[in-house]
């Protein structure tokens, strides 16, 4: 086996990524995080998949969330777990399973990397949820295919706690976009999304948590837009919920972001 290794300033996430894009010289690509691994058989069988169905422009397998801190793991997507045994299949439609399950994670999708090429990579003025927007991007480009096995590990528990939860998240909170800025190259892509109920669901999954990370940081006004026009889309857990509740009053919005700004500095 080849190895290349490339160093280059910390420029983030998506500058790394890119560069690792650029330098492919295979026929497919994945990433690789330094907290996550492969199980055996990720190579080959997401290889052979792709070998096998042309019209995929990826696929992904099922990723095991291993939250030492927390002393539990869960799986990416929820309905899969390692008991269970199903055959590959290609999505019949992307945006609404990705919106249901966000079942795609940076490790645990390989790509045709001619294509992902294609897409010019992802955005490097997107400092949160740039892998989100690549892969909904990349999604317009062809079929994706998933592999129901757990194949994936991901493991970022002891990181958060070296950095510290409030530490870590301060400055993701504040470099969230707003949606306009977000679906920017996706719309233009394909301005017909505007009209898909698949897209308006996982936008509503996007701008819920960047809806989130805005009031958190002290943008009340751009928050609150974003509430009214997308909370309908919004993922319904409890935040969610929330969100949709007090978005109709400009005091309302501020005493959420008052309560969730405490409970962020007081989580356990």
């Amino acid at each position: 086996m080849n190895i290349r290794l490339y160093q280059q300033q910390n420029a983030g996430p998506a500058v790394a990524r890119n560069k690792g894009l650029e330098l492919a010289q295979g026929e497919y690509m994945a990433f690789m995080d330094a907290d996550d691994y492969w199980k055996d058989g990720y190579i080959q069988k997401t290889v052979d998949f792709m070998k096998n169905h042309h019209e995929c422009v990826a696929v992904s397998v099922t990723c095991k969330n291993v939250v030492s801190f927390r002393g539990h793991a869960s799986y990416n997507p929820s309905w899969m777990d390692e008991s269970r045994e199903e055959a590959p299949f290609i999505l019949k439609d992307f945006l609404s399973d990705w919106a249901e399950y966000c079942h795609v994670g940076t490790c645990s999708t390989t790509m045709r990397t001619d294509v992902a090429r294609q897409t010019k990579g992802m955005r490097t003025d997107l400092r949160i949820t740039e892998d989100y927007e690549f892969w909904i991007y990349l999604s317009t480009f062809g079929k994706w295919g998933v592999i129901p096995e757990v194949l994936y590990v991901s493991d970022g528990g002891d990181v958060t706690q070296t950095l510290g939860w409030l530490n870590k998240m301060e400055k993701r909170w504040r470099n969230a976009p707003s949606i306009a800025e977000w679906e920017k190259r996706i719309v233009a892509a394909k301005p017909e999304l505007h009209d898909d109920e698949g897209y308006k669901r996982a936008r509503g999954r996007i701008s819920r948590n960047l809806t989130y990370c805005q009031l958190l940081s002290g943008r009340l006004s751009l928050s609150r837009h974003e509430a009214l026009e997308y909370g309908n889309y919004f993922t319904k857990d409890a935040i969610g919920r929330l969100m949709n509740v007090a978005k109709h009053s400009s005091i309302t919005w501020w005493m959420l972001a008052k309560f969730l700004r405490y409970r962020e500095c007081h989580r356990q």
